[in-house]
């Protein structure tokens, strides 16, 4: 695991000298999840906009803020791995520092806004199932626990099941801006 917040710049300076590639890989497929995610959470902005606009913007500002950490934090890292060597105590002290708790409070935040909101504007525009809302809610909560980058876990679990039942119904699910979608596909009069 990565250096705790309290570790010595020594040990900081060693454990990102001895994982390099690792965490050069890791923190350039970061940028990969960013820009993916980003086109989730848009696409997941138009569906719960039909039911529950302001809260689906909110939604995707919480995505915004989560994305930001990440990047915050994959940016620190590269600057750790560079060349760890060549970095003075203090600096590799304060990167750390920043690595672990400005990311933390970043990701955290800005997940519990993307779960809440997202699951209130799932309960009030039924979009999608009334237990995927409350699990959204649950795992927001659960993103403000005060434990060390548990933010991500609830929103990847919750993610993922939201990824799997938007691509299972399809085109069926109308967009904001485009209600006809809802009646092309399903052929139904609104």
């Amino acid at each position: 695991t990565e250096p705790a917040p309290g570790a010595s710049a020594a040990k900081v300076v060693s454990w990102y000298g001895a994982h390099r590639a690792s965490v050069r890989a890791s923190d350039y497929l970061m940028a990969v999840v960013l820009v993916v995610g980003f086109f989730f959470y848009g696409l997941l902005r138009d569906r719960l906009a039909v039911g529950a606009g302001g809260l689906a913007a909110t939604a995707f500002g919480g995505a915004v803020l989560f994305a930001v950490g990440g990047a915050i934090g994959s940016g620190v890292q590269l600057a750790l791995v560079d060349s760890p060597s060549s970095l003075s105590p203090a600096s590799a002290h304060t990167l750390n520092l920043l690595n672990d708790y400005a990311v933390a409070i970043a990701v955290g935040a800005g997940v519990a806004v993307l779960l809440l909101a997202a699951g209130v504007a799932i309960l009030r525009g039924a979009q999608l199932p009334a237990w995927v809302g409350w699990l959204a809610v649950v795992c927001g909560v659960v993103a403000l626990a005060p434990a060390r980058s548990i933010g991500p876990l609830p929103a990847g679990v919750w993610t993922l099941i939201v990824s799997v039942m938007l691509f299972a119904r399809g085109s069926g699910m109308p967009v904001a801006g485009r209600p006809e979608t809802g009646r092309a596909v399903t052929g139904g009069a609104r």
